[in-house]
């Protein structure tokens, strides 16, 4: 098998066993300390009565921390890390009469690829671990890393569980550029851990309706379907079954579910991935989980959620968002889900400042 190797590519298996027992109680339940306005963090999780989580840190310790509880238990990961643009994505933020400007995240790695590699790489072995038998890997990419990219998953989860690479295709979209066609797709891999995976059918409308010979199954050969006098049968076909090229754009920030998050991806998109990938109840995660549109779609589809960012900006954004649809469906219940944190110093303070229950105004810097 072709491998791809880089500067300072670490064998994750050495001190994998070790490193989850490390980070078994890293994390505790902060939710109520945001409602109460408190910065003390205590209160550990309960892992017996299910609620969804959103947790607020570096992803690759909450993959060692859910390996100790969740470990052949997810049904479907979606992963949208950095692309290694280049770039830092900052945002403006309006609270009251101040405005201000912060960083969304850093995209930038100082130009250093091997760096990039391996923060996914690492992150990959643990997802292959937590995937159920029935699991799939939806991660999004662009032209920057896929072809790296590739390479890395075919190793870890073998070249036979590659399922498919689907072209998202956003035709509304701007992009500039003289030297270079404009680039008006991503990618989105899809790999399996085992042979049992859920791979659901969906059928999508056509452009316009198309006329098709009807065809009927005879002793398993399909033949055209004739009437009495001999004459075939046509049909009017108004959809037809997903492929891998989905054609849907990019929200735009005249959207009602915009959030004002960088590079917030469509509602439909993640309703596709999930009904294409996963069950009613089935357990997903989004580990890079930005404007919260995964766990949003997970809500609308009736399956279990995990959540994981490290800004803050994200974790206030998806709680509001949230929030936001459970008051729309009339669910008061605002503790349906639960905020999870380590008890770094910087989040406490962020607690005390009352700073998730601000009424922030946020959107991306253009």
């Amino acid at each position: 098998m072709v491998k791809l190797n880089w500067e300072n590519k670490k064998d994750m298996n050495k001190n994998l066993e070790s490193n989850i027992t490390k980070y078994k109680n890293k994390f505790q339940e902060i939710s109520f300390l945001i409602e109460n306005k408190k910065s003390n963090i205590k209160k550990e999780i309960n892992h017996t009565e299910w609620k969804n989580k959103l947790f607020w840190g570096e992803n690759i310790e909450v993959l060692y921390y859910l390996l100790n509880f969740y470990e052949n238990k997810i049904d479907l990961v979606y992963l949208d890390p950095p692309f290694f643009s280049g770039m830092d994505y900052h945002i403006h933020i309006k609270e009251q009469d101040k405005i201000y400007e912060d960083i969304a995240y850093h995209d930038r790695w100082n130009k250093d690829l091997d760096s990039y590699l391996q923060m996914l790489y690492e992150r990959l072995i643990l997802i292959r671990k937590l995937l159920s038998s029935k699991g799939l890997l939806f991660i999004h990419l662009d032209w920057h890393a896929s072809h790296y990219i590739k390479i890395i998953l075919d190793e870890i989860f073998g070249t036979n569980n590659f399922i498919n690479s689907v072209v998202w295709y956003y035709y509304n979209k701007y992009s500039a550029g003289k030297k270079h066609l404009p680039r008006a797709h991503d990618d989105i891999l899809i790999y399996s851990k085992t042979k049992q995976y859920t791979f659901n059918e969906i059928r999508i409308p056509r452009e316009k309706p198309t006329k098709q010979l009807k065809r009927i199954n005879v002793d398993g050969i399909l033949k055209n379907f004739k009437d009495e006098n001999g004459k075939v049968v046509y049909r009017i076909v108004k959809d037809k079954k997903l492929d891998d090229v989905w054609k849907i754009p990019c929200l735009q920030p005249a959207s009602k579910h915009w959030v004002g998050y960088p590079n917030q991806k469509h509602h439909r998109l993640l309703e596709r991935i999930i009904e294409l990938g996963s069950n009613e109840g089935d357990l997903i995660i989004d580990l890079f989980c930005g404007s919260g549109t995964t766990l949003y779609a997970a809500e609308k589809l009736k399956r279990r959620w995990i959540g994981v960012d490290i800004s803050k900006y994200a974790i206030y954004l998806t709680r509001r968002r949230i929030l936001n649809y459970y008051s729309k469906i009339n669910l008061n219940h605002k503790h349906y889900f639960n905020i999870y944190a380590d008890s770094d110093q910087d989040k406490k303070d962020v607690i005390s400042s009352n700073f998730f229950n601000k009424n922030l105004h946020i959107k991306q810097k253009k």
